[in-house]
């Protein structure tokens, strides 16, 4: 059995340091592998000859099961410990992309990858930002934000890398690999060393889903939010490589359009959490500005007529998104208290898994509408425009 460590108060440090460096590999294999999925995309459109919306469900099958099975991970986590269920989920997410290699139609993909694997990813995902929020309270931000720029380093090394795989062992061979992979993230499970907070009482830990806060106005309000930011943020990850082969832009090239973004958020992600901590502006209005930068980065993708030109975008998306998604768990916390953030983040990536189902094949039948990508990036930004408007609702 775990031994659990029995604290006042959320320590703002110590061991929780290994936490983050755990939550930062699971940052760069979990959700840099969702992110990056983008060079898979581009792959089975061509071998399965399918429309860009039927083949866009596999990527946001994927991001919406790893965020809408977050209420479950959390539930489990409460039930058991973060440790177990992150394991628990190194092992699922390595199955279900090793069962992907046997894939003869996208109906398989859509189980195998989409819900299987992403089933995985989430048990992995969520409780990893919970313990973040259990060991750190004043030095939250800054915490989040270095472990969260592990998607920076997911998103520099992992598109070049399946591209690479791709080109050398076929899509199958690239996804067994793949699932390999999945399997570091039991070992980045087994630095979770359970804490109890002076703040667990016996009636919130029975209460498994905290379905309470689902009837909180701040909570619901930025829950809205997120989910219109989303919707935009989807777009992102995967169509910007395709539209790049569509201007003739060579593949391996498309692809480091990612790996380009992500090296932006390495650098703006710890930085941007460490200024967050700083006080010197309100933490919701410094995540709003982040949002309307990332909308006017959309809003310029469509006039990027060359390489160089989506690139500067790719950046500076990179350097707004960064100063988003460190304060994410962060504003959960707030509204939902660091006893209940395991259930707050459940109920919040629920809204995000939403987002992320729709979004990508919205932006492909806006494609095979219009036969380019353009409306896709412009109703990106209308998106993210109306979040910040959406979180104008709360105090």
């Amino acid at each position: 059995m775990a031994k659990v460590q029995f604290v006042e108060k959320p320590p703002d440090g110590g061991w929780g340091w290994m936490v983050v460096v755990g939550t930062f590999f699971i940052h760069v294999v979990v959700v840099g592998s969702a992110k990056s999925f983008g060079v898979f995309y581009a792959e089975f459109r061509e071998v399965f000859q399918e429309s860009a919306g039927i083949t866009s469900f596999i990527g946001s099958i994927l991001g919406a099961v790893l965020l809408m099975c977050s209420p479950f991970a959390g539930a489990l986590s409460n039930l058991t410990s973060c440790r177990t269920v992150i394991i628990a989920g190194g092992v699922i997410s390595a199955v279900g992309l090793g069962v992907s290699f046997f894939a003869h139609t996208m109906v398989h993909l859509f189980f195998s990858v989409g819900i299987l694997t992403g089933l995985g990813l989430s048990l992995m995902y969520a409780p990893s930002l919970a313990m973040i929020g259990r060991y750190f309270d004043r030095r939250h931000a800054t915490a989040n934000g270095i472990a969260v720029c592990g998607l920076g380093v997911g998103q520099l090394a992992l598109p070049p890398l399946f591209q690479f795989l791709i080109d050398e062992f076929g899509w199958r061979g690239a996804l067994l690999i793949v699932a390999g992979l999945m399997l570091n993230g039991c070992v980045c499970g087994a630095l979770m060393k359970p804490i109890h907070l002076a703040e667990d009482t016996k009636e919130q830990v029975n209460e498994t889903f905290h379905v309470s806060l689902l009837k909180h106005r701040p909570f619901l309000v930025f829950s809205a939010s997120m989910l219109a930011m989303v919707l935009g943020n989807s777009v992102v990850f995967v169509h910007p490589v395709a539209h790049a082969q569509n201007l003739g832009v060579e593949k391996t090239s498309a692809a480091f359009l990612l790996s380009i973004m992500g090296v932006s958020e390495i650098f703006s992600r710890p930085l941007n959490g460490w200024l967050s901590d700083r006080g010197k502006i309100s933490k919701i209005y410094y995540y709003m500005i982040g949002v309307t930068g990332m909308a006017i980065a959309n809003l310029a993708i469509p006039f990027a007529s060359n390489y160089a030109g989506l690139v500067v975008c790719m950046v500076v998306y990179g350097l707004f998104s960064g100063i988003v998604f460190p304060l994410v768990a962060v504003l959960v916390c707030r509204y939902s208290g660091a006893s209940r953030i395991s259930s707050g983040l459940g109920w919040a990536f629920v809204f995000q898994g939403a987002a992320f189902l729709l979004g990508p094949p919205f932006a492909g039948w806006l494609y095979d509408a219009t036969g380019n990508y353009d409306m896709s990036f412009f109703a990106a930004a209308i998106f993210m425009f109306v979040s910040v408007l959406v979180l104008l609702l709360n105090p």
